[in-house]
């Protein structure tokens, strides 16, 4: 043991210690973003009423669960480690509740990536309608990424393979620490207290069978649902190619839903012929003409298959890290410390990832309809004061004006008329936010009667009924 010491903690004050501060600033920055994209689905006009922001707080709330056992600097590694785990204070029963909530929060956390491809596969390409995805598909989409972390943390838990390792994490199935060096199982050597070789009579060939699971059986499901919602995509292309717009069977329900929709908002607000105007003009850039629902729908077909492509980036820049590291202890190959590094800067950042993939579009939008606002008004573009820069864009899109719960009131005096008319253009900018925010995630690929019409409607009166 004398002669392992200086070489450990030479280890534990240089590259440990940075690894450790390392992961736990990228776990606290995780843990944040996931807290504000679950306040935004929370703050948002369709709040849990979809499944796509359901699954994205599935996904939230099992990043925070892995970033909070990671944000702890190591001071729930039990203090036998201490010669060798930078700031290690904890007990085995600290180690073992770090674990847990680590295993809970990786295992959900991956399965929960699978399924958001999945649904955007269902959308895509199986046209399933948002009834049929909520009642027979959704459940599993959750139930399977619970259920299966909870099973294979509680075993691990039983068995006693919840161990630390040299880097501070308490995952080791089983604990083979230096001191244990010459030592048989279940012996403890003197001054320590956790016994030698813990785990090993657990399941450590279980958690193993788990863990490859885990490892090859999420990138295949996310790879080959890519593949499938690529493919899909490349044969709407052709058959555009071929035959044109038609070729989709285009409904003229959601024009319907527009004209009612407009015809609402100027029989409810009552505001002037020129506020009307501006909410027309928006309404006739986003309008779905008989001639244009196809272009639209597949449109949004690319945009499905690019969001399920971004989640599926953010899935491999966060996990394939680890998963080489995984795979390379378990060979018994010592694991480079480059690699290391990057696992530790990367692995609890699915959060952060998850929240810019979530926000994108919301900024995108708001820069196209304040650039759109600006060029078809004078006056409107007096009011709003011209193109938003992209800080003040994502500021917009974080917090945006007309919080749900309030209700902006005209100003009777001098500027009634200025405030109105700038409630009117935000107003409908909410209209088709909504409304292309529900389609996007609701609507089938290749039939537009197999989409969603009446809960897009349904959506947007919601927002009118509000707003005034």
């Amino acid at each position: 043991m004398e002669y392992l010491v200086p070489a450990v903690a030479e280890w534990r004050d240089g590259h440990g210690k940075a690894l450790g501060i390392i992961v736990s600033t990228s776990a606290i920055v995780s843990a944040a973003s996931s807290s504000i994209l679950i306040w935004m689905i929370l703050k948002s006009r369709a709040r849990l009423s979809i499944t796509y922001h359901r699954l994205v707080l599935g996904m939230s709330i099992a990043d925070i669960l892995l970033s909070l056992s990671f944000a702890q600097f190591n001071a729930m590694a039990p203090s036998d480690m201490s010669y060798a785990v930078w700031n290690a204070r904890g007990s085995q029963a600290t180690c073992s509740a770090q674990g847990f909530v680590a295993i809970v929060g990786t295992c959900s956390g991956l399965l929960y990536s699978c399924s958001v491809n999945l649904y955007y596969l269902a959308i895509v390409k199986y046209n399933k309608s948002d009834r049929y995805i909520r009642t027979k598909i959704e459940p599993f989409l959750h139930g399977v990424p619970i259920v299966f972390a909870l099973i294979y943390s509680i075993t691990l838990l039983v068995n006693q393979n919840l161990n630390t390792s040299m880097a501070g994490s308490c995952v080791v199935p089983v604990y083979d620490p230096p001191h244990c060096i010459g030592y048989e199982d279940g012996q403890v050597r003197e001054g320590f207290e956790i016994p030698c070789g813990r785990g090993r009579d657990g399941a450590p060939t279980f958690a193993l069978v788990y863990f490859f699971i885990l490892t090859f059986g999420t990138p295949i499901v996310i790879g080959t649902s890519l593949g499938m919602l690529y493919r899909d995509l490349s044969k709407q292309e052709k058959r555009m190619a071929r035959y044109g717009g038609g070729a989709f069977n285009p409904s003229a329900t959601q024009q319907t839903t527009d004209s009612a929709a407009a015809t609402d908002v100027n029989r409810s607000s009552g505001l002037s012929s020129s506020i009307s105007s501006v909410i027309s003009s928006v309404r006739r850039t986003f309008g779905r003409g008989s001639s244009s629902n196809s272009n639209q729908e597949h449109s949004n077909s690319r945009g499905v298959m690019h969001r399920a492509l971004a989640y599926s980036i953010a899935y491999f820049l966060t996990w394939s890290w680890a998963i080489s590291n995984g795979i390379l202890m378990v060979a018994g190959v010592p694991i480079p410390l480059a690699l290391a590094y990057l696992s530790m800067i990367f692995s609890p950042l699915q959060g952060l990832f998850t929240l810019i993939i979530f926000m994108q579009p919301k900024v995108m939008r708001i820069v196209y309809l304040n650039h759109l606002h600006a060029t078809k008004s004078d006056e409107c573009q007096k009011i709003k004061g011209g193109n938003l820069s992209w800080c003040e864009a994502i500021a917009k899109a974080f917090w945006p004006a007309g919080t749900v719960g309030k209700r902006n009131t005209p100003d009777r005096g001098t500027g009634g008329k200025k405030n109105t008319l700038d409630t009117a253009v935000r107003k409908s900018s909410e209209i088709e936010e909504e409304k292309t925010e529900i389609q996007a995630h609701q609507q089938g690929s290749n039939d537009l009667e197999t989409s969603h019409p009446t809960y897009v409607a349904h959506g947007a009166n919601e927002i009118l009924d509000e707003g005034n």
